[in-house]
């Protein structure tokens, strides 16, 4: 325990990645390598991955001390080589989104207001969690039923049985689930192009 402080109180020094090291969650040399607070070093593209898996909104904890990351720092050539790989320069991007939405201000992570929707959007429509976001979306339209009903506007059709609230709440039920099946069948096409697209192995005649 010991000896892997001593490490990461080490490593926070560096402005590289140690040369005899490897990306801890792709097991491979570092491509584009990130700093984070904690000291560790991973590939920029495998740590955005690893965010877009484990936690859409907020800061991912590092895979090896659990600490959240809040801020990605890159090694310093990587600037120098992004007018030369498009990869580099996409990575960087998207490390840079990263850091405005958990290390900039208030103004920052305004701006990100369009990525966070994206990532909600994206997460309702994974089908391996089925209306994980249904409670939340549902106690927002309790939200906005209320104000609605306490405010002077009064725009939204008059229903019998269904008052403001009901009615934001009945949206929110719908919008989720009709996410959830677009992402089903999104799944399905693609696993439908995958099977096209696979090399059929050839069947071996016994003679």
């Amino acid at each position: 325990m010991e000896e892997a402080k001593r490490k990461t109180i080490s490593e926070l020094g560096r402005n590289e990645p140690p040369p005899d090291d490897c990306c801890p969650i792709c097991f491979s040399s570092f491509f584009a390598p990130f700093q984070a607070p904690c000291g560790h070093w991973y590939c920029g593209g495998c740590i955005m991955e690893y965010w877009n898996h484990v936690a859409a909104f907020r800061p991912c904890k590092c895979p090896l001390c659990s600490r959240p990351i809040t801020n990605l720092t890159p090694e310093p050539t990587l600037y120098q080589q992004q007018d030369d790989d498009a990869g580099i320069r996409e990575t960087i991007n998207n490390v840079r989104k990263y850091n405005c939405l958990f290390a900039g201000g208030f103004v920052l992570q305004l701006l990100q207001l369009p990525l966070f929707l994206k990532r909600l959007i994206q997460a309702m429509m994974d089908p391996d969690r089925p209306v994980a976001y249904l409670s939340r979306m549902r106690l927002l339209a309790v939200l906005f039923g209320a104000l609605y009903t306490l405010s002077p506007f009064d725009f939204l059709p008059r229903f019998r049985y269904l008052d403001a609230i009901d009615l934001f709440d009945c949206s929110a039920i719908a919008i989720s689930f009709s996410l959830y099946f677009v992402g089903l069948y999104s799944r399905r096409r693609r696993l439908r192009r995958l099977r096209q697209v696979a090399p059929i192995p050839p069947f071996e005649v016994d003679m």
